[in-house]
């Protein structure tokens, strides 16, 4: 009994102190908390609310993992901050991670619980409802327009692919053709080369002079001697004598001996040929050769060069005249081909060139410089600055404005004392600029937002259509304001009924009476957009006295 109170009081006294140390230390380690927080509830379409997770009790030795991409669905992420640490000197301190969301769509959504994982244990947020109201429209404020007609958008040039795949293959083309010319180039100067009997006696006399024997190295002098006379052999006779073992050699010698392709006799090929196999003997078996027998194989080698060249049958007269027949045909067949090489790498040249321009600058810089762009060469041709009607303006074109006749509306007509129009160009051809200068009988102010109000209508009554309209102040370099009205429209061509569209600019001054400086060019010309910035950034008034 006493046995078993002892083990009892052992238990208690040990095992449950270390209990409640275990127990301690589970609790210490699972005391964080996750929670979340947001700014609001509910948003209008497109705007943006906080949403805010927070870890408390987090220590050095823990892993903490934020939620990553688009978890937040059906609202959508549009930012994830850095996490934020508070009082990091501390052995626990608290993270902060902000997340941006947003949603497009009106409704009634619920965030789903975010996991957060602290070493590897998994914690989850609550779930957030978020209400997405409409944007209310103010239709009492806000003024309303009618619906724009559409406008055709010019697709954007694009180099197509084949004509990348047609350029890769020209350039290789041409890359092959360069490598077959500069071959054939080196055969022609080959020919052009010392004729090869003349070529063998020059190396032998090198031979003769150099220190071989001197220096008694026999392998190498017979080697040398039997490559001379081979070398010779195959560019004379055209066989592939540095190629062909001494057998094979001396059967393609007997062979053209019997074909009575040359005159050869039977004791010389039996000479050269024990002169070959003594080459042999030095080069592979290491039998070198004694001094006398070399000074014999030279003076038979010699001979033989000799005999060779004796050997082959001279061309007849008639051969010769063929033959210069055939050389004469073949020269002028030669200039032929360099005719048409030439003009292959020039049209090669151009091609390439005009895709290089087309690169940098565009198919419409390259068309026009070539074919032509009279928006171009007003642009670049010599402008003309000139003074017109009372006050002068000053105005500097491409072309002298020429005086005309302009109507205005009885109403307006009955206070004009004087009405003058300048103008080059139509307003159906690439460029049109106009001055119009109007004077009242009584000195009255212009009202020039009035005049700018006028613009889209008189445009109408010209017959224009999809008008944009834009208007803003304007200063001359001398300081006179005004209103400048621009923008673009489209009209139709009288004779070919087809849509022009045009851009235009609209200067508006009142300066003792009403100016008007009308600038229309053809939209997307870049040459016309430049015409007319030059003009309006020129205009000047000028007094009487100037």
């Amino acid at each position: 009994m006493k046995r078993k109170q002892l083990t009892y009081n052992y238990y208690l006294a040990f095992k449950l102190p270390l209990f409640l140390m275990l127990f301690l230390v589970c609790g210490i380690g699972y005391s964080q908390e996750v929670r979340f927080s947001t700014d609001r509830d509910t948003i209008q379409i497109g705007e943006q609310l906080e949403y805010e997770i927070k870890v408390d009790e987090v220590s050095l030795e823990d892993v903490v993992v934020f939620p990553k991409d688009q978890t937040f669905v059906p609202l959508e992420m549009v930012e994830a901050y850095k996490i934020d640490t508070l009082n990091p000197q501390a052995k626990t301190f608290q993270l902060t991670k902000l997340y941006k969301l947003t949603a497009f769509d009106s409704g009634a959504y619920a965030v789903p619980p975010q996991l957060v994982k602290i070493n590897d244990k998994a914690f989850y947020t609550d779930t957030l409802k978020v209400s997405v109201k409409d944007v209310v429209l103010d239709t009492l404020n806000q003024k309303l327009y009618p619906i724009k007609p559409s406008l055709e958008a010019d697709k954007p040039f694009a180099i197509p692919s084949w004509f990348w795949w047609t350029l890769g293959i020209i350039a290789l083309l041409a890359v092959i053709a360069y490598f077959i010319f500069k071959l054939k180039k080196k055969r022609d100067e080959a020919k052009r080369r010392i004729p090869p009997f003349e070529q063998a006696m020059l190396s032998l006399k090198t031979l003769d002079k150099s220190s071989v024997l001197e220096n008694r190295d026999f392998k190498a002098y017979i080697s040398e001697l039997t490559y001379i006379t081979r070398r010779y052999l195959e560019e004379k006779l055209e066989i592939r004598a540095l190629e062909y073992t001494t057998s094979e050699l001396i059967s393609e010698l007997k062979s053209r001996k019997e074909k009575k392709e040359l005159s050869l006799k039977e004791e010389m090929i039996s000479d050269y040929e024990k002169i070959l196999k003594r080459a042999d003997l030095a080069k592979f078996a290491n039998r070198k050769p004694d001094l006398l027998t070399l000074k014999s194989d030279r003076k038979q080698i010699g001979k033989f060069l000799k005999h060779v060249q004796n050997a082959i049958p001279q061309i007849t007269e008639i051969e010769k005249q063929k033959d210069e027949a055939f050389q004469k045909a073949l020269a002028k067949k030669r200039r032929k081909q360099k005719w048409v090489v030439g003009i292959l790498l020039g049209i090669i040249l151009i091609f390439v060139t005009a895709t290089a321009v087309v690169a940098t600058k565009g198919y419409e810089y390259l068309r026009d410089s070539l074919i032509g762009n009279p928006s171009k060469e007003l642009l670049e041709g010599d402008w003309i600055t000139s003074d017109y009607g009372v006050p002068p303006v000053s105005l500097t074109t491409p072309e002298v404005l020429v005086r005309g006749e302009i109507e205005l509306p009885e109403s307006i007509s009955e206070n004009v004392t004087d009405k003058e129009t300048y103008s080059f160009g139509s307003l159906y051809q690439n460029l049109y600029v106009t001055l119009n200068q109007v004077r009242f009988k009584e000195n009255q102010d212009i009202d020039l937002n009035a005049v700018v109000d006028r613009v889209y209508k008189n445009l109408e009554e010209r017959g224009a259509y999809n008008i944009i309209t834009k208007s803003e102040d304007f200063e001359t370099l001398g300081g006179v304001p005004g209103k400048k009205v621009f923008g673009s429209f489209s009209i139709e061509n009288p004779i070919t009924k087809e849509d022009i569209k045009k851009e235009y600019q609209i200067l508006n001054f009142g300066k003792g009476g009403l100016q008007q400086i009308i600038i229309f060019h053809d939209r997307d010309d870049e040459y016309g957009e430049k015409i007319a910035n030059r003009i309006v950034n020129a205009v000047e008034f000028k007094t009487m006295e100037e």
